[in-house]
């Protein structure tokens, strides 16, 4: 019973998130995109031969990663499989929270889960997939050339993990052992992130890079309010949730054992 109502409660909490997060993209981050789509596709690049080089090669392997891929129609297609992938991801981190806030009370052995405590559980998953990655690997807008897709990945991965990680030892582990958190946090930025030698727009025009670095400056604010809404309600949601329907569930297991 504790699992089915943990999975349907995730299923819930990522479904209602999903779709609050896709209207806010669709005021919000969209239209920033297919401004860059349109500058991206009319812009005439210009750059010094080692610039040439360096985004070629950036270029080259995005269009490698994209060839034969399928991409919605633009309008109301795009904006249909921009919500069910949105939905779709709200629930695998809906998921996730609904189980660490169900373990959290369960360990503590008293009621603790409610709305209020679900919105520091989603500020600290907020903290880890977008904030600490967005320290070193910015958002980027259609257009942007980047370092090669796997270091990028790769970097993401160790810092949403860090931060995970560095926000558990400073919150769950006893005092004296805290400062090992504060390592963890500085892990991924003393390794850095990957980036090109070049900007990310140099092989623009001066006047479309110029318009290129506005739109990436809007699109990095927009992303941070649609992500920030989105692990906020997910939080507050799951912890609502788990309140309202697990607990019930939970209270059949008991209290663990006292050290």
């Amino acid at each position: 019973m504790l699992f089915r109502r943990i999975v349907l409660c995730a299923l819930l909490v990522g479904a209602l998130a999903g779709l609050l997060v896709s209207a806010v993209q669709h005021w919000q981050v969209i239209p920033i995109i297919a401004a860059a789509e349109v500058l991206e596709s009319a812009a005439v690049p210009h750059s010094t031969e080692h610039e040439e080089h360096l985004l070629a090669t950036a270029h080259e392997e995005q269009h490698e990663h994209d060839e034969g891929a399928w991409a919605p129609e633009d309008g109301a297609e795009r904006h249909l499989w921009t919500a069910i992938a949105n939905v779709t991801t709200a629930i695998g981190f809906g998921l996730i929270l609904v189980a660490a806030i169900t373990t959290w009370e369960h360990l503590r052995g008293r009621p603790l889960a409610s709305a209020r405590t679900g919105l520091l559980w989603g500020a600290a998953g907020f903290a880890c997939v977008f904030v600490a990655p967005a320290l070193g690997l910015p958002p980027e807008i259609p257009g942007a050339a980047a370092a090669p897709l796997d270091a990028r990945q790769s970097w993401w991965l160790l810092a949403a993990g860090s931060t995970a990680a560095g926000l558990a030892l400073l919150v769950f582990v006893p005092q004296r052992t805290r400062w090992l958190g504060l390592a963890v946090l500085a892990l991924p930025f003393v390794v850095g992130a990957p980036h090109l030698d070049v900007g990310a727009y140099s092989g623009y025009s001066a006047d479309a890079e110029h318009t290129m670095e506005a739109l990436a400056g809007q699109f990095a604010i927009a992303t941070a309010i649609s992500s920030a809404t989105e692990w906020l309600a997910l939080g507050s949601l799951a912890g609502w949730a788990v309140a309202r329907w697990v607990r019930p569930a939970l209270a059949t297991l008991g209290a663990p054992a006292q050290a």
